[in-house]
């Protein structure tokens, strides 16, 4: 069964959470946002653990009954509510209850850094507040099959919001709801008006066979960032990422100072999520990647500085013989309804996975 979350009034954000700080060491596959000020929002953490996301009620045998309108909001805010429990306890256990896939690992990853080395940089997710959740009319999938809930809604960073869409699942009709997919627009965008999972033959069958998901659309953009040719007509946005993604190459190129450099995008085909028909006739597409930069140094070591990306170097210029940048991208892509019409992103998130390499 998917589930449809829609904002009737949501403005968007500028973003995001990748950046190398000055040295922009990053091959970001899905985001183009320039990195703002970090808000100050004065709210004590709280002390206690988050509590799982309420499970509807459902059959053992099968997928559960639809999921009720109610349910369907109550779900999506509880997430979003015990996340900011999760992390402001630094609970991993937790997190592990209401997050899946890409989205899980590099909460996971985040959190042992924070453990490890503290947490003295902010980030903007971690402090946000999320409401403004509305759904549509529950759709029902057949029996046996995953469920998928979109939750369109608000987030509030300081004074300003940006629209947040996230993608829950629940394996196989059965279980807890569990989010694997959450992208963020800029300020001042809206998104179009989605109505209900796209499929193969635009019937409103909503088995897995029948769920059209858009990879190609992920494997052409992938393939493009990492240097190949494109069949894609893409939309200013889109092409202004891929810009942006060159010009980071060529900054990093110049770190290693004369070492070696490659890098790679792969799509996270395994943890694919349906695309959805908008009201306009197109379609969204949500794209996950996976994004490494492998730094062997030349001449001099390679030196960087801590950000968002860099946690785990914990605040200190740090000088390395080889260097391992690894980021997840999660990108919503709009396919207009008119054939050869631009396709473009209308929301995108970067996060870090991992840096590591050889201390110089």
């Amino acid at each position: 069964m998917a589930v449809l979350a829609r904002s009737t009034n949501t403005q968007l954000p500028a973003t995001l959470l990748a950046a190398l700080a000055t040295l922009t060491l990053l091959t970001t596959a899905c985001s183009s946002d320039k990195k703002a000020k970090e808000p100050k929002i004065g709210q004590a953490a709280p002390k206690t653990a988050a509590a799982p996301l309420p499970t509807p009620s459902q059959s053992t045998a099968a997928a559960g009954p639809p999921i009720s309108e109610a349910d369907a909001t109550s779900t999506s805010q509880a997430y979003f509510d015990a996340s900011k429990k999760a992390r402001a306890a630094r609970d991993i256990h937790s997190i592990s209850e209401i997050e899946a896939g890409a989205l899980l690992e590099v909460s996971t990853a985040r959190l042992e850094r924070i453990l490890k080395y503290g947490d003295n940089i902010g980030n903007d997710e971690d402090l946000a507040a999320n409401s403004n959740i509305h759904v549509a009319s529950p759709q029902g999938a057949p029996g046996g099959d995953d469920r998928w809930l979109m939750s369109l809604g608000r987030q509030t960073i300081g004074k300003q919001s940006r629209g947040s869409l996230g993608v829950l699942r629940q394996d196989k009709g059965v279980g807890p709801w569990k989010m694997s997919f959450l992208a963020f627009t800029e300020v001042g965008k809206d998104f179009p008006i989605v109505t209900q999972i796209a499929t193969v033959d635009n019937k409103e069958s909503a088995a897995s066979a029948n769920i059209y998901y858009g990879q190609e659309i992920c494997q052409d953009f992938a393939n493009y960032l990492d240097g190949g040719s494109t069949t894609t007509n893409w939309g200013p946005r889109a092409k202004a990422v891929i810009q942006e993604d060159r010009n980071n190459k060529r900054d990093t190129e110049g770190l290693a100072k004369g070492g070696s450099v490659t890098f790679k995008t792969e799509i996270r085909d395994s943890e694919k999520s349906p695309a959805w028909k908008t009201s306009d006739g197109g379609k969204l597409v949500m794209c996950t990647t996976r994004s490494s930069s492998n730094l062997t140094a030349g001449s001099s070591p390679i030196s960087v500085t801590n950000s968002q990306s860099f946690q785990n170097l914990n605040g200190r210029t740090t000088k390395w013989k080889t260097l391992n940048v690894v980021n997840v991208g999660m990108t919503v892509f709009k396919i207009p309804a008119t054939p050869d019409s631009p396709i473009d992103i209308v929301a995108d998130s970067v996060r870090a996975l991992s840096s590591d390499g050889t201390p110089a």
